[in-house]
């Protein structure tokens, strides 16, 4: 009787053994999984690389007058596609913040990343250009917002951001854009 009993035991100890491990292990990965994707989610979201500054720009001023065709001065151009979208606060502003929703009037220059030649400019237009963020390229929803009223930014844009496969204008398909930014209103 004392080893039919002393069997159960150990049955027993071996079973509740394997079911607590068992469950364990699944706990470990779950939280493993949970952990991978956290940090997958994290990285989508600081994929917008934000800095104070990016080499080869200094003294940047998006409402001088820049000619379509011509370089930008004081540019790098980019030797590889833009894998997300880059903010570079080169100048911070101190009036109202611009939102998602936001209607903003900014002087701007834009380029084309691989190259640095200008292919739009708002002083061809007249000056500081009003839109609303609703209707622009997604890689100005997501530059602008964060900006203030006086604040100056360089936004590098992958194609997939931009235009995409369309080519628009003097914009060849999948092209990355730079665009300087300058926020002098915000509605």
């Amino acid at each position: 009787m004392a080893t039919k009993s002393g069997r159960f035991f150990a049955g027993f100890g071996a079973a509740l053994f394997l079911v607590t491990s068992s469950a364990l292990t699944v706990g470990v990965i779950l939280t493993l999984q949970q952990s991978n994707n956290s940090s997958q989610a994290a990285s989508a979201t600081t994929n917008t690389s934000t800095a104070n500054s990016t080499p080869g720009a200094t003294n940047i001023d998006p409402s001088g007058s820049f000619s379509v065709g011509q370089k930008l001065t004081g540019y790098t151009p980019l030797t590889k596609p833009l894998a997300h979208l880059e903010i570079y606060n080169l100048q911070t502003g101190t009036g109202t913040a611009v939102t998602a929703g936001s209607t903003v009037t900014a002087d701007y220059v834009g380029a084309l990343a691989d190259s640095g030649t200008v292919f739009d400019d708002s002083s061809a237009h007249g000056g500081a250009q009003t839109f609303s963020l609703s209707s622009v390229i997604k890689g100005w929803s997501l530059g602008i917002p964060g900006m203030k009223v006086g604040g100056v930014r360089e936004i590098m844009i992958p194609s997939g951001l931009g235009y995409g496969s369309q080519a628009v204008s003097s914009i060849p398909a999948n092209s990355d854009l730079v665009f300087w930014v300058k926020i002098t209103a915000v509605k």
